[in-house]
């Protein structure tokens, strides 16, 4: 029963990593650009669900709303204030990398000075655990998936039955033919950025659900696995992103199974690894970036 017990645990996992790789591949496939201040997002909507739950005693699903709103904002302001500047100044893709760390390790630090370092937690009212024989499935493991299915089934009827959410689509594939049809590509990067964004507290809310707390540093392993359920997915596939997030979360979990539990994350990185040298594009992926050494 060990075995079932790890892939629950998987698959609770597997439905946050789906989020992060979601957020990340819309941003990436769409924008080219890797907004690893996304860690800086993930972490402020946290705060900002804790802030709202303990300070201003408001119902959870509320707060996230909140958080969802505030990561969206500071999505797009991304975009406005620091990404478009750096461009009109004939910034390099490398310079525009440096940039967004910077935001993250500053926004982390503003994160110490006003909470301080030390983690929280936030009591959150779910089922009470469920026992089938030795298995046993919390309240966060039978709400977190749910949540995720559904956060995910809304953003996919978005990208495929919308004219935004097609154009987005459109735009990991061809944006001059957009432009030649007088689509302003700059909106629709602008939305991808507050899209991408605002699915970051939902992963954030899963995380505090399960009854783990919340650090000023904690963005920074959602960031990793985000680029990674990119890749893993194909970097030009948001949809194959998503579910490269559940299939890491349940390899990572499956893992410690036949290994001792502190090698889980180096064993699914490494399987993840071993494949992308097999096949680059990644499991859903068609293309990639051509490069020469």
């Amino acid at each position: 029963m060990l075995f079932v017990q790890l892939l629950v645990n998987g698959i609770f996992a597997g439905s946050i990593y789906a989020l992060l790789g979601l957020s990340f591949a819309t941003i990436f496939a769409t924008t080219k650009i890797w907004h690893f201040a996304q860690g800086a997002v993930y972490t402020l909507g946290a705060y900002v669900i804790l802030a709202a739950s303990l300070y201003g005693k408001l119902p959870f699903a509320f707060t996230v709303a909140l958080g969802v709103a505030a990561a969206a904002l500071l999505g797009a302001l991304s975009v406005a204030a620091l990404y478009r500047p750096l461009q009109r100044r004939g910034a390099s893709s490398l310079v525009m990398v440096m940039a967004s760390l910077g935001v993250m390790v500053i926004a982390d630090n503003l994160i110490v000075l006003g909470f301080g370092p030390t983690g929280y937690s936030i009591d959150v009212s779910v089922p009470s655990t469920v026992s089938f024989g030795a298995v046993l499935l919390t309240g966060g493991q039978m709400v977190a998936p749910v949540t995720a299915a559904a956060v995910i089934a809304l953003y996919l009827w978005f990208l495929f039955r919308s004219v935004n959410g097609r154009r987005m689509r459109a735009l990991i594939d061809n944006e001059e033919l957009l432009l030649l049809n007088g689509v302003d590509t700059g909106r629709l990067k602008m939305l991808a950025f507050a899209l991408g964004s605002a699915l970051l507290p939902c992963a954030a809310a899963l995380s505090i659900v399960s009854g783990a707390g919340i650090s000023p540093y904690f963005g920074i392993q959602a960031v990793l696995t985000g680029a990674m359920a990119m890749f893993f997915g194909g970097v030009d596939s948001i949809e194959g992103a998503a579910l490269a997030g559940l299939a890491l979360g349940v390899i990572e979990s499956v893992a410690a199974y036949i290994l001792p539990t502190e090698w889980q994350t180096a064993v699914t990185y490494a399987a993840v690894l071993l494949f992308l040298m097999v096949r680059p594009t990644g499991l859903f992926g068609r293309s990639l970036p051509k490069t020469s050494l």
